[in-house]
């Protein structure tokens, strides 16, 4: 399998995922912001500021709107705007780019549903997503997504290509869990003396909706609603398919798919990494992490994880001519 192809799948899994993933991220906010409207106003920064600044873009958006943070601005950042290039519409866009360059290996179903999906996306804007509602118009984005996904499954032979595809979801998945999680996080540190409240609760319940593990959760049985069993559940749940732990599983998982018939490739730094990473969540104690800074243990699963990537860049992608070679 040529470098070039194996990573226009890799990159279009990632754009997918992360689509997906800002919405989830939009969507747990705009909640967030409905439960706390009796205490801040709606467009107050403090409810929309925390979303770019775990969304990674908070330099772009200063650059393009000032000290203007409100949810017009922000939405229209994060859903239409492609200047932003981890907006939902530019994601899309490169995810479809991606697509139509593989075109030929692809089943015309595949190419269809993104490209269509791109072509509806593009003509909408902040004026579509107010009139229909943030949860109503973010449902539609993730069932655009999960069709997308469906198809591919359902269509897709399980060579190199769905691998890399695979390996590329499950980073990027594992990557906007964790985000998810801190604008939670973000959102409480005005107001530490909710914890354990009632608004709490509906938060932290706001949280797994958005992750789509509420109902998960609860038949889990892992106790109340609270920050130590939310986070438990969505960093360590070996089971949940949304939990970081389980995407870095399923990372690894595919790494040992595309190298299965390449010996040679078998021990890679990429998989070294991963196991890392697993080994680390599978023994991580929640309680501590609370104890020592839940914001800084995220940052450093994204560090880690940002680490991954560039090891599979350079083993797969970007490798020396004189090193290994390319899965033939």
């Amino acid at each position: 399998m040529l470098s070039r192809v194996a990573n226009l799948v890799y990159w279009m899994a990632r754009y997918l995922e992360r689509a997906e993933n800002t919405a989830r991220i939009i969507d747990v906010n705009a909640q967030l912001v409905l439960d706390l409207q009796s205490r801040q106003a709606a467009d107050d920064p403090r409810s929309w500021k925390p979303l770019v600044n775990v969304s990674g873009g908070i330099d772009e958006f200063t650059e393009l709107h000032g000290d203007d943070v409100s949810e017009r601005t922000v939405v229209d950042f994060m859903l239409f705007d492609m200047r932003n290039p981890s907006s939902i519409l530019s994601c899309i866009s490169l995810a479809r780019e991606n697509a139509r360059c593989i075109r030929d290996q692809l089943a015309s179903e595949v190419w269809e549903q993104i490209n269509s999906f791109y072509l509806k996306l593009r003509e909408d804007d902040y004026t579509r997503y107010a009139q229909l509602g943030s949860s109503d118009y973010i449902a539609r984005v993730k069932t655009q997504i999960q069709l997308f996904y469906g198809i591919a499954e359902s269509m897709l032979p399980r060579n190199e290509m769905w691998w890399f595809f695979e390996l590329g979801r499950h980073l990027e998945r594992a990557d906007n869990t964790s985000r998810i999680i801190d604008v939670k996080y973000f959102t409480l540190l005005p107001s530490l003396h909710a914890v354990g409240s009632a608004l709490d609760i509906v938060q932290w319940a706001a949280v797994l909706r958005t992750c789509s593990g509420f109902e998960a959760f609860r038949k889990s049985r892992r106790g109340q609603l609270n920050l130590e069993h939310v986070v438990d559940y969505l960093v360590c749940d070996e089971n949940f398919p949304r939990s970081v732990l389980y995407a870095v599983s399923h990372a690894g998982f595919a790494l040992d798919c595309i190298t299965a018939e390449a010996p040679h490739l078998t021990d890679n730094p990429a998989r070294r990494l991963v196991a890392q990473l697993h080994d680390e969540l599978a023994g991580t104690v929640i309680a501590d992490v609370i104890a020592d800074g839940l914001h800084e243990y995220l940052d450093d699963i994204q560090l880690k994880l940002a680490g991954i990537h560039t090891a599979v860049q350079e083993t797969f992608i970007n490798y020396s001519t004189d090193g290994a070679k390319m899965l033939n």
